[in-house]
Parts: C-alpha cells; structure tokens; sequence
C-alpha cells in the first residue's frame, strides 16, 4: 500500500536510525543529512525513515540529545574550579566530535535540548561555586564562548591543530584570573 513503510524496514526504530544518521552528521554535516541518504545506508525506503523518525528539525534535536548523552559521566573535581576544568574538558571532547551538531545547535537554540541544558546548568553551578562574586554570569559566558569558539577553530578544516592541552591552557588561565575574587577588575563607588 502507497505510503506505508515496507516489510524489510519493521525492524526500524528511531534508535537504529539514530545510529546510523550520527555518522553522517559527524563528518558531512547536518546539510548532508537527509532521509534518502540514511534509507540508503540502512536498505528502506526514507518514507520509512520519515515515518519513525519525524521531520529533519526533530531528528537533528535527537542526534544532539544521543551526541551529548552522558558527557559529564566521569566528570570529578575536589574544588570548584577542577571540576568546572573537568566539566570543560568533558564537553569539550563530545563537542569536537559532534561540531557540526554544535554548529546546528548555534544556528537553531531550539536544538538545544535536555543534556546540552544539563551540561550548562552543572558548568554555573560550579562556577558559582567558585565564589568570585559573578553575578551577572559573565564568567559562565566567556568560558562557554571561548570552549565553542575553540571547538569551531579546531574543526573548522583550515587545518588548524588545536589541541585540547592548548584549550585547557586557556581555561586555566581564565579560572586563575577569576579566582582574584569580587571586584577584581572595576571599581566600586564608596559612599
């Protein structure tokens, strides 16, 4: 019957499409993706990869829930700032492999799902802890603009070879400066 998904795609799930569209988005990227070339790689038609898995927006937005799940597994840290390194670091890692849904993610902020909003609110949690009187998140923002401005750098196929000891070089710098505490860089009126 026209429009229904064949027999030989019934073992079909949006997990197994998930799988098999990662790859694709990982080195062609996001652009690249499309129902036909996922139904070629797994032997359906795209009608059945449209039918389990919604539009292209919806697919996206779940390849960057899988590509960022778990990615602060094996963070650790005895003070705040090892663990906002080690919350960097982690990220970091996940973001280079996975650029171009980071790219995607930059574009649409929809995309930004679950673990990306987990992942941020654990990085201000930790730098909160730091205690260096940064109301207004501006530390939160410089490290995560300088981690997705490194991220973009390094995979950005110039051929550039930014290495992670180069960005947690970085990191370090900016958690040292930070931790002169409240005040440090503007004055205060005094009455």
């Amino acid at each position: 019957m026209a429009g229904r998904p064949t027999k030989s795609s019934q073992h079909l799930s949006k997990s197994v499409i998930l799988q098999a569209a990662l790859p694709i988005v990982q080195s062609m990227g996001v652009d690249a993706l499309s129902f036909r070339l996922i139904a070629e790689k797994l032997k359906v038609t795209p009608m059945a990869v449209t039918y389990h898995s919604g539009s292209k927006k919806e697919l996206v937005a779940e390849l960057v829930e899988l590509a960022f799940h778990n990615t602060l597994q094996s963070v650790g840290g005895d003070c705040p700032a090892e663990k906002v390194r080690s919350i960097l670091s982690a990220y970091f890692h996940r973001a280079v492999l996975n650029a171009n849904l980071l790219r995607a993610v930059l574009d649409d902020v929809s995309l930004m799902g679950r673990e990306l909003r987990y992942i941020t609110n654990e990085l201000q949690s930790c730098v909160r802890e730091l205690g260096n009187g940064d109301h207004d998140n501006v530390l939160l923002h410089l490290l995560i603009d300088y981690t997705h401005g490194f991220v973009l750098s390094a995979t950005s196929g110039s051929g550039a070879t930014l290495s992670v000891d180069e960005y947690l070089r970085g990191v370090d710098w900016v958690l040292a400066h930070a931790a002169v505490g409240e005040g440090a860089g503007h004055s205060k009126e005094t009455g």
